[in-house]
């Protein structure tokens, strides 16, 4: 049976990366703890769904008795 090879993610990289410089004991810079800590954050987000900057917005039509409201005092 064949392995599925799913998308790559940037946070799993940078992620992984970061957490195995710490298991081999080694200091993390100031980037890249600045890194860890946007990634962290960028994951929580992606928990509680998106984002305002990624939420698609979806028009949705006038009711008719608002159209009509307006259209009486356009004077249609």
């Amino acid at each position: 049976m064949a392995e599925q090879i799913g998308p790559v993610l940037s946070a799993n990289i940078v992620l992984g990366m970061l957490g195995r410089k710490v298991a081999a004991g080694q200091e993390l810079t100031m980037a890249e703890t600045l890194m860890a800590f946007t990634e962290m954050a960028k994951t929580r987000m992606d928990s509680y769904g998106p984002s305002p900057a990624n939420m698609q917005i979806k028009l949705m039509p006038l009711p008719e008795d608002v159209r009509g409201v307006l259209a009486n005092y356009t004077g249609v």
